[in-house]
């Protein structure tokens, strides 16, 4: 019962660290992350007030914000994840935790898992060219994110993908996460 979880702001690199880890960690893992919970949801509930929409935070900051269904969902992603890593593989979770509800609600969904912290770092002028060059997301996610993302949370290890490839983040977590488990054998 085995997660690595990626926290980071959006276009951090977690997706692909994510999927550089699955390549070289044995046994192998599953991933799942907070795009999968935003795909689960009817395109109509997508910019609406109960699902998940966009709006400005007191910061006068784009944030991502969620109505009933969508922090329900949310919730239950968390669940699925924690059902995830019940079963014979590890799982890599890649997520972006803005405000306590859902960083308590983890926490909870995963208290019976041995939960390996990673902490996604990315200099903010590369997050804003990386989220326009993606051509998939809001611009200014990523700099309302960008103060809030890490806060509250502690982490077994952080890595910055500012500059290193994916490959590279992954081989520093995967070699990390190897001396974590071993210690806790």
């Amino acid at each position: 019962m085995t997660v690595v979880f990626l926290n980071g702001c959006t276009s951090a690199g977690k997706t692909s660290v994510a999927r550089a880890l699955q390549e070289i960690l044995d046994p192998a893992h599953v991933r799942t992350g907070i795009d999968d919970a935003f795909a689960m949801l009817p395109l109509k509930l997508h910019n609406h007030p109960d699902g998940f929409f966009f709006d400005r935070d007191s910061r006068g900051e784009i944030r991502l914000n969620h109505g009933p269904l969508g922090l329900a969902l949310l919730k239950a992603h968390a669940r699925m994840a924690a059902a995830l890593a019940s079963g014979p593989s590890g799982v890599i979770l890649d997520e972006v935790v803005l405000e306590e509800v859902l960083r308590d609600d983890w926490r909870e969904a995963l208290a019976d898992c041995d939960v390996f912290m990673v902490g996604v770092h990315c200099a903010l002028p590369e997050l804003e060219r990386r989220e326009v060059a993606r051509g998939d997301r809001l611009i200014g996610q990523a700099r309302g994110q960008f103060d809030l993302v890490h806060v509250g949370m502690s982490y077994d290890l952080e890595v910055d993908t500012t500059s290193d490839t994916p490959s590279d983040v992954a081989s520093r977590i995967a070699d990390a996460y190897q001396r974590w488990r071993l210690m806790r054998v």
